[in-house]
């Protein structure tokens, strides 16, 4: 009974190296994800088309040896020292692969990297702004200035050949007021082009947008009980300066007030009065035409 145990254990093992072995020499074809790196890109050169991040490689071998290949994180080196100028065909073998000995490799996809290779220039060019949004209606941009003016350029020569400014793009300041603001701003480029410095300072000085009107008021008495007021002349000219959303109000400038204040104590006759203005805010007053005005005061 004892042997019979010994027998089945036996069998059982055999059994198992058996089909490692027969599902091992089985031929499979797999597809398989291969990372492809790069190196020995000459430091004047820049490709700036066709590269690729990986490739689908399709191989076939044994089973057990291609289901440890397909769980691992393959890589494709790839020697660029050689690259020119322009277009550059850059087949992809089976040799270059680390298992390429281990299976057969049925086909590379794609077969070939075609780069489009393009000279490295630099060059100084002055930097612009490009405003984006709506100022207040009331501010106006009075100076800007960028911190440095000009930028130096590094990148492909059919590109920066043909950049003669590079822009800003900058949001409208939110100022009610005049004042300076600053902002940091990143150049606007090509593909594959720097800038040195990355970014620029650019400094806005703001003012409001002032506005002069001319009103003309009458002027406002108001006399003492029991008498009664005769005003030369009746009207003054007011010559006034405000933010021009103030100027385009006209429920604002009906708030502008002329008067002349009467004394305490005044008797009848003739008074010289000096004119008064209220005012809404955001206006001052900057002349007035004329500035007194005599005052009769009959009974």
């Amino acid at each position: 009974m004892r042997s019979n145990w010994q027998y089945a254990i036996m069998a059982f093992v055999m059994a198992v190296t058996l089909w490692y072995m027969v599902t091992g020499r089985e031929r499979v074809e797999v597809v398989s994800e291969v990372r492809l790196e790069f190196k020995g890109i000459p430091q004047n050169l820049v490709v700036r088309e066709g590269l690729v991040n990986k490739v689908s490689v399709r191989v076939r071998g044994p089973k057990g040896l291609v289901r440890v290949m397909n769980s691992r994180d393959m890589s494709y080196a790839i020697d660029l020292s050689g690259l020119k100028r322009g277009t550059n065909i850059v087949p992809l073998t089976a040799e270059k692969l680390p298992e390429a000995r281990a299976f057969e490799v049925v086909e590379i996809t794609p077969s070939r990297l075609t780069l489009e290779v393009d000279a490295i220039v630099e060059k100084d060019v002055p930097v612009a702004v490009d405003l984006n949004g709506t100022l207040p209606v009331d501010v106006r941009i009075d100076k800007t200035e960028v911190t440095p003016a000009r930028v130096h350029l590094r990148g492909p020569e059919t590109l920066v050949s043909r950049i003669d400014k590079v822009k800003v793009l900058v949001a409208a300041p939110a100022l009610d007021e005049g004042g300076t603001v600053e902002v940091q701003a990143t150049p606007t480029l090509p593909e594959a082009t720097e800038s040195l410095p990355p970014t620029v300072a650019v400094h806005f000085t703001t003012a409001l947008r002032i506005k002069e009107t001319t009103l003309k008021r009458e002027v406002s008495v108001r006399p003492p009980q029991g008498l009664r007021a005769q005003v030369s002349p009746r009207t003054v000219t007011l010559l006034l300066e405000m933010p021009a959303s103030v100027a385009a109000d006209e429920a604002a400038l009906r708030g502008v007030r002329v008067y002349a204040e009467v004394p305490e104590g005044t008797m009848p006759g003739q008074v010289k009065l000096p004119v008064r203005v209220d005012l809404p805010e955001k206006v001052r007053l900057k002349d007035i035409s004329p500035d007194t005005v005599n005052v009769t005061f009959r009974k």
